[in-house]
């Protein structure tokens, strides 16, 4: 009895003053900005995104690992085919479902729990248990190559073999975007080339997102510079602003690197050296980087800076081996900002969209997409297929082929570091949930491409060559399978601002940005009404959406001992 009660003091005080949760703590205190005064931490299975959260589509699942899947949650078949709004039908074994939108961004374990693998002659095979980084990828493959870590890393590098004297010829970074262990496991039987490769090889398996938000900027980021956000200024994807005049609202979303024009980009946004500038100024522009996302975001949160840091005796030739592109939605075609950046010429001739067409002309889950507007409205839906993923697959390896192997650039002493982003897992999580039968198709043509980038590096590099696989960070489940919460950040903001008189917040917001984890607020506004900090956090609080508590806390910078 004594114990039993020990046990719910411990609880009790698990939220409370020093007994702030540290796997929240230290990964905001990790990111915490100066500018940023409210560090959220939903319940667990509550999600928290933009409007497009709210938006649906239907999803297919095998029936006996649907309700496999519900039972762990306390959850059962009845339960969806008791609400009209999921239209549950079964088709053989294969039910059909319509779902929201799944986010990720928090410290809970499907978000944080991803892959780490290192595969070359100079790691040793092995199972590793200790926790580890997204952050620690960097100052290994640094060490690696000898060259110094970037100026932003914090973490010591993890094991690399002194008794191999060659250096890599190249180094391939494979990054399965929403690639966490829950895909993983949950579709095991989908991917044998990805986990035959962790067997094989030296894989971290307590490996970690090791900040917050746990998004895509953040995360390539971190593989590409070893920085944790406290550095980069990295904190997430979006930044959210309400923009109010005469009691009309608009949500603005600001994205990182990000401008109108998607080719004029600002890395001076990246506040950390990336291993790509440290090779840049070793190697004076001869190693070859190669960075291949369809998010800007992603591509150049691992490049780095490119040219755009160079001193003026190697700018040229930096811009002209840093291939670092991305795919413009608005017309489905990879470009580059070409200040700073090259664009492969093989990459010119990759397009989306007719690749789309072509797989799918019936189109895909009743999506017929067939020009660039259609295109632009089902983007996420377009890039979330195998067919996308099979592009990219080819697209990376040709690249490597055709401006490095062919140019004679892969044996001539300066290592290539070619980083490539599976984010079709992303795409196809976030529309139809990581539990689906079309997450499963999509991860199992990612495994194939995999395998094939494994194959062609042995094949035209020997064993002179190292490949990394890891994730960016992982996802929730979906709503409908754990029966958790879903909140809007306009719905977060517009709460927040009835602690303004009417009048006032029919044209102004407290809330000066926030992105899907942080917020902050507008001090002279707060001054001018006064409304206190605690006032705000007390109001996040109370939020509950269709009755359901949202947030277990919300920490400020004292509580992460930062100060008030």
């Amino acid at each position: 009895m004594r114990h039993s009660i020990f046990a719910v003091f411990l609880a009790l005080i698990s939220f409370a003053g020093c007994g702030k949760p540290k796997e929240w703590t230290e990964r905001y205190k990790r990111s915490a900005r100066a500018d940023i005064d409210l560090y959220l931490v939903p319940e667990k299975y509550a999600l928290l995104e933009s409007s497009w959260l709210k938006k649906t589509a239907i999803a297919r699942f095998d029936k006996e690992q649907l309700a496999q899947s519900l039972a762990q949650y306390g959850r059962s078949v009845d339960d969806l085919k008791r609400n009209p709004a999921y239209e549950y039908k079964e088709e053989g074994n294969v039910v059909k479902l319509r779902v929201g939108r799944i986010s990720h961004s928090t410290a809970y374990d499907y978000d944080v729990n991803i892959p780490l693998v290192f595969s070359g002659k100079w790691f040793d095979a092995g199972q590793f248990g200790e926790v580890v980084y997204q952050q620690h990828i960097a100052p290994t493959l640094a060490k690696l190559l000898g060259v110094s870590a970037p100026s932003g890393v914090e973490v010591r590098p993890l094991g690399v073999r002194t008794d191999v004297p060659k250096k890599p010829e190249i180094v391939v970074v494979a990054v399965i975007d929403q690639g966490g262990l829950n895909l993983l496991s949950t579709h095991r039987s989908a991917a044998p080339r990805i986990h035959a490769l962790m067997q094989k090889s030296a894989n971290y398996t307590n490996a970690q997102v090791g900040h917050l938000d746990a998004h895509t900027a953040v995360g390539h980021m971190a593989i590409g510079t070893g920085g944790f956000p406290v550095k980069s200024g990295v904190i997430g994807n979006t930044f959210f602003s309400m923009e109010r005049k005469a009691g009309k609202e608009k949500l603005n979303k600001a994205e990182i690197y990000a401008t109108k024009d998607e080719s004029r980009v600002s890395p001076e946004e990246l506040k950390s050296e990336s291993l790509a500038d440290v090779l840049n100024v070793v190697n004076k522009g001869r190693s070859v980087i190669v960075s291949q996302s369809y998010a800007l975001r992603a591509a150049l949160g691992m490049a780095g800076h490119g040219a755009s840091l160079s001193a003026p005796d190697i700018a040229a030739a930096v811009r002209t081996g840093n291939l670092v592109y991305w795919l413009d939605a608005g017309k489905s075609r990879w470009i580059t900002d070409a200040r700073y950046y090259s664009l492969p010429a093989v990459a010119k001739a990759s397009e989306p969209l007719l690749t789309y067409a072509k797989y799918y002309p019936q189109g895909y889950e009743g999506y017929a997409i067939r020009d660039t507007k259609a295109a632009y409205e089902n983007w996420g839906v377009m890039m979330s297929t195998p067919a996308e993923t099979q592009l990219e697959g080819e697209l990376i390896r040709a690249v490597v082929q055709q401006e490095i192997i062919g140019k004679k650039k892969h044996n001539d002493g300066a290592t290539d570091l070619v980083y490539v982003s599976f984010k079709s897992a992303d795409a196809v999580g976030h529309h139809f949930g990581y539990h689906s039968l079309e997450a499963r198709e999509t991860l199992a043509e990612i495994d194939n491409q995999i395998g094939k980038i494994e194959d062609f590096l042995r094949q035209n590099y020997g064993e002179d060559f190292v490949l990394v696989l890891t994730a960016d960070h992982g996802c929730a489940p979906l709503s409908e399978i754990t029966g958790g919460a879903r909140l809007t950040v306009e719905e977060v903001i517009t709460e927040i601002d009835k602690l303004l008189p009417a009048e006032v917040a029919a044209n102004d917001s407290l809330v000066t940005f926030m992105t899907v984890g942080q917020v902050s607020l507008n001090k002279k506004l707060m001054a001018a009404h006064n409304v206190t900090l605690e006032q705000v956090r007390a109001r996040i609080m109370t939020i509950k959406p269709d009755g359901k508590t949202f947030f277990k806390d919300v920490l400020t910078r004292r509580d992460l001992d930062l100060g008030g």
